[in-house]
């Protein structure tokens, strides 16, 4: 029996085939690039949301985009354009106040390190 012969796998095709793609090249391939991050302020992002309220005003005037001032975060509601009653807030009145709140603990605890 020869070599180039074994349990009939032809050896010299295997030897041809291309080398198996390691976990990092596959990964390079997958993921496309992107160049990297700006720093986004705060102009950049009440454009983006009076942008975002115009759109949302000329298809439908029942969501309305903002920006909480204590946390940072961006809030979106949805109107009943009717009564004016907001019918679902993103992230919640209650989450936004518990954010508030970390934030106030983390002050204290930076404060009473220092």
């Amino acid at each position: 029996m020869s070599i180039e012969k074994v349990d009939s796998v032809d050896l010299a095709a295997i030897r041809q085939a291309p080398a198996p793609i390691t976990p990092a090249q596959r990964a390079a391939q997958d993921s496309p690039v992107f160049p990297p991050a700006q720093p986004v302020t705060q102009e950049a992002v009440a454009a983006a949301i009076q942008s975002a309220n115009a759109y949302a005003q000329s298809v439908s005037t029942s969501i309305q985009f903002s920006l909480d001032q204590d946390t940072g975060r961006t809030v979106v509601k949805m109107v009943d354009t009717a009564t004016d009653e907001i019918l679902r807030q993103f992230p919640s009145e209650e989450i936004l106040a518990i954010s508030k709140s970390i934030d106030r603990m983390q002050g204290l605890l930076i404060n009473r390190e220092a």
